[in-house]
C-alpha cells in the first residue's frame, strides 16, 4: 500500500523575506511541526503547496529525513505572482512526466476568471509526477 497525502505549510520562506517567518526560531519551529505531523502521517508521497524558495523545501526535506528517510522532490519551475511553487516529495522512485501551468484543453472552456476573461494559465504550475 502506498500512503499519498498533501500539506500546505502556508508561505514555506527562510526568514527575512517578505512573508517567511519573522526570525530563525519561529522558522525552526514551523519546520518542526511540519516534520511532526508528515511524521505522524508516514506518507510515501506528498504534494506541498505554497514553497516560496528551494532553500526552504531542502530545510524542510532535510527535517523529514531525519525522521524518514531519504525523500526525492520535484518542484515546479512555474511560480504565482509572489513567487510560490508547488511540490512533491516521495520516498518513492519518482520521474516527472510534465511540469506546466496551462489548464488542459477539455478544462479551458469551463475556466473564467472572476472579472469574466478567460483563465488559461492556473495560477501556479503543477508538476506530474
Amino acid at each position: 500500500m502506498v500512503l499519498i497525502g498533501t500539506w500546505n505549510p502556508e508561505n514555506l520562506h527562510r526568514p527575512g523575506g517578505p512573508y517567511g517567518p519573522p526570525d530563525r526560531a519561529a522558522y525552526e519551529a514551523k519546520l518542526d511541526a511540519i516534520a511532526a505531523v508528515v511524521d505522524r502521517l508516514g506518507p510515501d508521497l506528498l504534494g506541498v503547496q505554497e514553497i516560496c524558495d528551494s532553500g526552504a523545501l531542502a530545510d524542510m526535506v532535510t527535517r523529514l529525513g531525519e525522521l524518514l528517510g531519504s525523500w526525492q522532490t520535484a518542484l515546479s519551475s512555474h511560480p504565482d505572482s509572489r513567487g510560490i511553487r508547488v511540490s512533491f516529495l516521495s520516498r518513492l522512485p519518482l520521474t516527472v512526466a510534465a511540469d506546466t501551468d496551462d489548464f488542459p484543453a477539455p478544462l479551458r472552456h469551463v475556466q473564467e476568471q472572476d472579472y469574466g476573461l478567460a483563465a488559461n494559465r492556473m495560477g501556479r504550475g503543477a508538476p506530474a509526477a
